[in-house]
């Protein structure tokens, strides 16, 4: 009777115990679908991110082109202005009324590029300065002290204080001194303009 009670108790004992084969297997089916639920997550992500950069992308495309015809939009009234002079250049029995309608435009032409935060640079009795100047001439002068901007042959300009295109410049030297070559002025000029850029 006792050995009966004993069988009877390790059959309810084991019973309650899951199978090895069974546990593994369970184990290795929620392994799978946690792999196939990471991989699902991955795919997601990975095609968010792609549509994302899509959008950058075409973000960017539309800000360029809206800021071109920002530009061109300022532009035309200058274009105006042109037509109108060249018309009444026809009739025009002096030149001093040509020059008035050209005097027209390049005002124009000046107050838009002052709306886009643009500055002529300053040249003439300035310390020459490689970032913003152009040596395009060394001339010797008793009046300037060496270094010193003489003349100025090309208009520069500025946009937000960097520098888009150097004013050429004449610059004087003292009595006898050598010019620099060419190269190493425009070595010394673009070295410093990427020594402004990393600041």
């Amino acid at each position: 009777m006792l050995k009966r009670k004993e069988d009877t108790e390790k059959q309810q004992v084991n019973a309650k115990e899951p199978a090895p084969d069974e546990s593994g297997s369970q184990a290795k089916a929620k392994i799978s679908h946690r792999k196939k639920d990471l991989l699902a997550k991955l795919q997601r992500v990975t095609a968010d991110f792609a549509n994302y950069q899509k959008r950058m992308t075409r973000n960017t495309e539309e800000t360029r082109q809206w800021a071109r015809a920002e530009i061109i939009k300022n532009i035309l009234p200058a274009i105006d202005d042109f037509e109108q002079a060249l018309e009444a250049g026809k009739t025009a029995q002096d030149v001093q009324s040509l020059l008035e309608g050209f005097k027209l435009v390049h005002d124009h032409l000046l107050a838009m590029l002052g709306n886009q935060q643009v500055q002529t640079i300053a040249t003439e009795g300035q310390k020459f300065d490689p970032v913003v100047h152009e040596a395009m001439l060394h001339q010797e002068s008793a009046e300037h002290e060496p270094g010193t901007v003489m003349a100025e042959l090309r208009k520069g300009y500025t946009m937000n204080g960097r520098t888009l295109r150097p004013a050429r410049v004449t610059v004087s030297k003292s009595p006898g001194e050598k010019e620099p070559a060419p190269t190493e002025e425009l070595n010394q000029t673009t070295d410093q303009q990427n020594n402004d850029s990393l600041d």
